[in-house]
Parts: C-alpha cells; sequence; structure tokens
C-alpha cells in the first residue's frame, strides 16, 4: 500500500457515518501501526484536510471545503449542466428538486442541486452523499448504461449468492430503462416522491444523470406528463454535448 493509499484510506474513515476519530481507533480499523497512523494524521492536519475537535480527536478540515467551492467551480459536469438545471428548476414547483448526479465507484453521488426553496421534505439524494447505484431514478439511469463488463462487476459483487436474480432477470429491466433513455420511480427511496432521470455521457461513455425528484399527487396516475419526461430527456442530451464541448 502506497502513501497516497493510505492517507486515502484515512481520509474514508471520516466519509462514513462516524464524523470524529482517533489516532487509535482509525490505526486498529486500517491495521496500521499507531506510530504510523499518528504520523499521517498530523501530515493530514498539516494540510488543513483534517481539524483537532478536542484533544485526541479529529474531524474534517477546512481544506475539505475549499476544495468542494472549488469542484462547484469548475467541475466541468457541473459547468455543463447550469444552464439545464436552470430551465428544469423553472418548472418546479412545491418540494421539488432537481439532481445532478455523477457515477462514484459502485456508487452514484448527487454533485448539484436546484429546489425553488428549501424542501419541507429532503430527498436522499444529499449533495455528497454516496447512494446505491440499484435504487432510484437517478442512479439507475446510470447502471443501465455501464459497459457490459463493468455491469458484471457489479452483478457479482452485489449478487453472490445463487438464489438472488440470476444474470438474465437483473438485466432486463436494465435493457427496457437503456431502451427508453430514461428512468421514472416510484417512493423507491422517499415516500410520496416520483424520480425521473436521463443519462449523461461524455465521449460515449456513461458518466452521470440529470433529472427531478416531484412530490407524487394522487392526480397522478402513476404516470407523469409526456412534457415533462421530454425535458428530462432534452436536458440529457444537452448536458452530454456540452460536457463533450468542455473537455
Amino acid at each position: 500500500m502506497t502513501t497516497v493509499d493510505r492517507a486515502l484510506g484515512i481520509l474514508e474513515l471520516f466519509s462514513g457515518n462516524q464524523p470524529e476519530w482517533t489516532v487509535e481507533a482509525a490505526a486498529q480499523t486500517l491495521g496500521l501501526s499507531q506510530s504510523t497512523a499518528y504520523q499521517y494524521f498530523r501530515s493530514l492536519v498539516e494540510s488543513g484536510l483534517l481539524s483537532t475537535y478536542k484533544t485526541g480527536r479529529y474531524v474534517i478540515g477546512p481544506a475539505i471545503i475549499e476544495l468542494d467551492r472549488q469542484a462547484r467551480q469548475h467541475d466541468p459536469l457541473i459547468r455543463a449542466a447550469r444552464d439545464s438545471m436552470s430551465a428544469l428548476g423553472a418548472m418546479l414547483r412545491g418540494d421539488d428538486v432537481v439532481l445532478l448526479c455523477r457515477l462514484y465507484k459502485f456508487t452514484v453521488m448527487c454533485v448539484d442541486q436546484r429546489a425553488p426553496h428549501a424542501p419541507r421534505q429532503q430527498v436522499s439524494y444529499e449533495r455528497g452523499r454516496p447512494m446505491p447505484l440499484g435504487r432510484g431514478a437517478a442512479s439507475k439511469v446510470i447502471l443501465a448504461n455501464l459497459p457490459p463488463r463493468v455491469l458484471r462487476r457489479y452483478y457479482e459483487r452485489t449478487y453472490p449468492d445463487t438464489l438472488n436474480p440470476s444474470w438474465a432477470e437483473f438485466r432486463k429491466p436494465l435493457r427496457e430503462i437503456r431502451k427508453a433513455k430514461f428512468c421514472i420511480t416510484y417512493g423507491e427511496l422517499d415516500r410520496g416522491r416520483v424520480g425521473i432521470s436521463a443519462p449523461i455521457f461524455s465521449e460515449g461513455e456513461i458518466v452521470g444523470s440529470i433529472g427531478l425528484v416531484l412530490s407524487e399527487s394522487p392526480s397522478d396516475g402513476g404516470e407523469l406528463d409526456a412534457n415533462t419526461r421530454n425535458r428530462v430527456l432534452e436536458a440529457g442530451l444537452q448536458v452530454s454535448e456540452a460536457l463533450d464541448a468542455l473537455l
């Protein structure tokens, strides 16, 4: 394991549900000696990536916030999607939210959001929170467009038990999503919410998705109107074109 791998391993500890760590706990979790772990913690504190919360306890440092600002300003995906997100945002009402998500390892992460005001009901696709590839429209539309070899690796990792869906059963609904070029889900992550997303490609490779999280109305009858679907599809195409033009 390289020095960079160990430093990243320590930082990844803080991305979970435990917001603060001690050197001793991190060393035990990562299989490092306490002296080695301490050296990495000291370097990360000096760089601003970690901060001392109180004696012996550490939290994410201000350099992470600085990097986040840089990402918001300069990430090509975020830049390419600004106009399309604004256009979709003009359609919003109530607790509706526009989501821009990107593929992150074998998860999906929201990197930008738009909403007319702070939603009364928060959505699970919170900015910076890794979400599973197999749940929610924003994730499923990415999963459906993964290259076959990557999709197979995800399947084997996610469904190791032979009692789980077969490879053919797993792929069938994803083929339908890929053919439709968008995905709609109802209440898969948040009760009373409808998700609709379209894929974003860069040079032909899937990189993310753009879409809406809407409040489900009893009058919807289980169907989104064609205008909404077409606007989301158009946004996916526009962001893909804008992204390729930036690269």
